[in-house]
């Protein structure tokens, strides 16, 4: 893949999951009634192909959502709805350290809701695009990109 391609691909990407971010996490709000924080995203390497250096990027987004006083726990089965409505498949309800996560894809976009009740009222809302090759004399660029702005 030449350096444009990949450009246009991981830049199409981060709108995609910057967009898909938002619309969960503002879904989350309204079903939890509760106040975004923390919403960041950024390039991650993907492949190792050198000390310090990889071969592929994707654009991951994550943010936090501090849940209302009149949310009830599990506040998972309050967002699956959330999912679906911003066009994911079926979402899918995986153990994790501490809690509990709610999984599901839109196409290359995986996102994914976590609750850890032992560490407070809140959710983390996760989401990744797929790993895109990038040249050689473009991996610096990607490695050293950051995304400033918050997606809410």
């Amino acid at each position: 893949m030449s350096g444009d391609e990949s450009t246009r691909e991981l830049e199409t990407q981060r709108e995609d999951v910057r967009q898909a971010a938002a619309d969960l996490v503002k879904g989350a709000v309204e079903a939890l009634g509760g106040t975004p924080s923390n919403t960041t995203g950024g390039f991650d390497g993907c492949e190792s192909a050198f000390p310090d250096e990889f071969g592929s990027y994707r654009y991951n987004a994550a943010g936090r959502v501090d849940v209302g006083p009149g949310a009830a726990r599990p506040f998972l089965d309050a967002l699956g709805p959330v999912l679906t409505a911003a066009g994911f498949e079926e979402p899918v309800l995986r153990e994790r350290s501490g809690g509990h996560s709610l999984v599901a894809e839109k196409g290359d976009i995986v996102a994914a809701f976590s609750e850890l009740p032992e560490h407070g009222d809140y959710v983390l809302v996760n989401l990744r695009g797929p790993c895109v090759e990038v040249p050689k004399d473009d991996r610096d660029k990607w490695l050293n990109y950051r995304d400033p702005s918050p997606f809410v």
